[in-house]
């Protein structure tokens, strides 16, 4: 979309973009999204595309024309800059009683916006199987004994102890999710990036129950 803007005193119409110089050397262009109809669920799941407001945001369909059976709990941006051998919270996604619903698939989706780093991708993508919340459990429930994962530039995937990542930790009985991040357990590690999180869930077919 074109908008009308006056810049230095001087008036300009229907400008659909602006290039600007970088401190670095170079350009960048800025364009006007406000006009995006788009939502989510319209772009497939692996995906970004940036909203009327300018946010960047990860489709959701499945693709084939249909629309994807995960429904989308939650989402955020998380920043982390910080190094460590040690591992922490990263940060919390309310995702209300829909995360917490017996029989309940939940999935937290989370990726490294500079993609891979010194050769490894520290985002993951964690599954957990709810079958607490029908017996009226208040505690905390973690994933499953693979919590996170990393992934070489090679394809390679590894869940050894000591490895290290950014993944979703816990879920409490109010259904906020926690991501934690972890470092190497030897190594003094950095990890310096913006992180995608998004929460899915996923019900089971028909009249299927998990141990409830």
């Amino acid at each position: 979309m074109a908008q009308n803007i006056t810049l230095l005193g001087a008036s300009y119409s229907d400008v659909p973009g602006v290039t600007l110089p970088k401190t670095g050397g170079g350009t960048a262009t800025f364009y006007d999204v406000s006009d995006t109809t788009a939502a989510a669920a319209d772009v497939a799941s692996d995906k970004y595309f940036y909203t009327a407001a300018g946010v960047r945001t990860q489709g959701t369909n499945s693709g084939g024309g249909g629309t994807s059976p995960w429904t989308l709990l939650g989402s955020t941006t998380l920043t982390i800059n910080t190094t460590s051998t040690s591992a922490a919270s990263a940060g919390t996604i309310a995702c209300g009683s829909a995360a917490v619903t017996a029989s309940k698939i939940i999935w937290v989706h989370i990726r490294g916006q500079k993609g891979k780093t010194n050769g490894y991708f520290y985002g993951s993508d964690t599954i957990f199987v709810n079958h607490q919340a029908a017996n009226g459990s208040t505690s905390t429930f973690s994933a499953p004994a693979v919590e996170y994962i990393r992934v070489s530039s090679s394809g390679a995937y590894t869940t050894a102890t000591g490895s290290y990542g950014v993944y979703g930790y816990s879920i409490n009985s109010s259904g906020t999710v926690t991501i934690r991040q972890r470092y190497n357990s030897t190594n003094t590690l950095t990890i310096n990036d913006k992180f995608d999180v998004y929460v899915y869930s996923l019900s089971l077919p028909g009249s299927l129950t998990l141990f409830t």
